[in-house]
């Protein structure tokens, strides 16, 4: 159920933010993980929107051909490009996580305060009993990229 929720979800955004601005679902996920952590790799890129990485590279092309976004060679590697916005994605990005919340908003309608909490915990405690059997298993549990970006936008943080 959680996963087909999830899916549903997407699925809705992606309707409506290639209706409203003519988006992927890839593209606008790229455009809010820019608006939090820019000058990233296409693999944090992935990490951050859960997608996988070899995925991205044809839409990253495409974006850029678009003007969306820009590569620069990573000074530290120069097998690897930077990933950063550009203005045209930047004035629109405040749009797409407004229609973001609307989804979400929609989704969570008729459901109490109360109830979102038990969920909330649930899901945290999912998440912490995998992450623990990841761990006894010795797999690696991915950093959360999401906590304390640099150069985060205080309102995708906030309202995501």
């Amino acid at each position: 159920m959680l996963k087909n929720s999830a899916k549903s979800w997407e699925k809705a955004a992606d309707i409506e933010l290639s209706e409203r601005f003519g988006l992927s679902g890839a593209k606008w996920k790229i455009i809010t993980v820019l608006s939090i952590k820019e000058g990233i790799t296409q693999k944090q890129i992935a990490d951050m929107a859960f997608v996988e990485a070899p995925t991205l590279v044809p839409v990253i092309d495409k974006m850029e051909l678009e003007g969306y976004v820009t590569r620069q060679s990573d000074p530290g590697d120069r097998r690897n490009n930077l990933i950063f916005m550009t203005e045209k994605s930047k004035d629109i990005v405040d749009s797409i996580i407004d229609s973001i919340l609307e989804i979400r908003n929609m989704g969570l309608e008729k459901i109490s305060k109360k109830d979102m909490e038990i969920a909330k915990k649930v899901l945290e405690q999912i998440s912490f009993n995998t992450e623990k059997f990841i761990k006894e298993k010795g797999g690696k549990i991915d950093p959360n990229l999401w906590i304390d970006p640099q150069n985060k936008s205080e309102k995708t943080l906030v309202k995501l």
